[in-house]
């Protein structure tokens, strides 16, 4: 008999290490998502309770949380949980100053395998009049605009630019967004283009260099049609402008193709326009000549001034020839009594491929 006492004791004692070893807490959420829909700012900080319960066979001890943005705060239990037991983390979001849709994370340690879970809050703010403007500051009805004037600077031939801007619907209707775009090197792609209140569009533009005929400054719009889903109140049209100067590349030039390519030679340094009337016009003449080796292609010769037309006679001028271009002045469309714009030369010239010329001169009562 203390035989057999003796190996029954010896079997739990050999027994007892491997179950307190495989031991192990585990934990079960009741959801790991919540979702707090739309709400105003002014309703202040929104809370939720995510519970945990340990299902395993030792105590769960949440050893840390971290939140992925300082808007979110997380409570956690820092006493131990118990087989069986259950325990809430506590989760605050602060939407103040914060308008729009928003999704939020945070990060759960735990003595678990795996030992992090991530606990996702989302919803989406109807801001105040003030955090609106602040982040979308551009007024278009009841849509705000993070901008609708876009300067992508100088995109090189063959290349593509692109730029987004954001619409934030301030009503209590839904918005539908549609485009009115008569470019065909501009794409525009709106990632929610139907959007309830409170929530944001984003909107993509895509500039094809390589389509553009117009080399230099391209000052495209494109129209944005916003028609309100329910309210049946009429459809609004809203201007967005897109400017990007197109630019040659000369870079894969080699250096005997370097030697031997155009050169751009001008006349004038400046253009003087003697004194004018509000009325009258004046047509002045800049010659263009090509000293250099190779054809010289004139890209464009503009102004961005309304006062001012420019038109050549030829675009391709080959080595030792002149190309001839007038300039129209016209006062009547210059605000103040002073002409003060610029004549410009865009060129396949790859040491000067841009030229610009100032033109002054002053308006007087005849």
């Amino acid at each position: 008999m203390r035989a057999l006492c003796r190996i029954a004791w010896a079997v739990v004692l050999a027994v007892a290490p491997v179950i307190m070893a495989n031991a192990q807490a585990a934990v079960e959420w009741n959801e790991t998502r919540h979702d707090f829909g739309i709400f105003q700012e002014s309703a202040g900080d929104q809370s939720c309770k995510f519970v945990m319960t340990n299902t395993g066979d030792s105590a769960l001890v949440v050893l840390r949380v971290q939140s992925t943005c300082g808007c979110t705060i997380a409570k956690h239990p820092t006493d131990a949980i118990l087989p069986g037991e259950s325990a809430t983390i506590d989760v605050t979001y602060s939407p103040t100053g914060r308008p729009g849709p928003f999704e939020k994370g945070v990060w759960v340690y735990t003595n678990t395998k795996p030992n992090r879970t991530r606990l996702s809050i989302e919803g989406s703010v109807i801001g105040s009049t003030e955090s609106v403007k602040k982040y979308y500051p551009v007024d278009a009805g009841d849509l705000q605009f993070t901008t609708l004037v876009m300067a992508l600077g100088e995109t090189k031939k063959g290349h593509s630019q692109s730029f987004s801007t954001t619409a934030y619907n301030t009503s209590n209707d839904t918005i539908v967004l549609k485009f009115d775009n008569n470019t065909s090197h501009i794409t525009t792609i709106a990632v929610g283009d139907t959007i309830a209140p409170g929530k944001i569009s984003t909107i993509s533009f895509f500039f094809d260099s390589d389509k553009t005929p117009v080399w230099g400054i391209n000052d495209d719009h494109i129209t944005i049609i916003a028609t309100p889903l329910h309210s049946g109140k009429a459809p609004w049209r809203i201007d967005a402008n897109i400017i990007v100067n197109v630019i040659e590349d000369f870079s894969k030039l080699t250096d005997k193709q370097r030697a031997n390519s155009p050169v751009c030679s001008v006349n004038v340094q400046k253009l003087l326009i003697a004194d004018m009337g509000r009325g009258e016009s004046s047509s002045e003449t800049v010659l263009v000549e090509n000293t250099g080796k190779s054809n010289l292609i004139i890209r464009r010769a503009m102004s961005t001034d309304k006062a001012v037309v420019a038109k050549t006679d030829k675009t391709l001028v080959k080595p030792g020839e002149k190309a001839q271009i007038s300039v129209g002045i016209y006062p009547k469309n210059v605000q103040g009594d002073l002409i003060n714009s610029q004549l410009t030369i865009i060129s396949n010239d790859p040491y000067n491929p841009r030229i610009t010329i100032p033109i002054v001169g002053r308006i007087i009562q005849k």
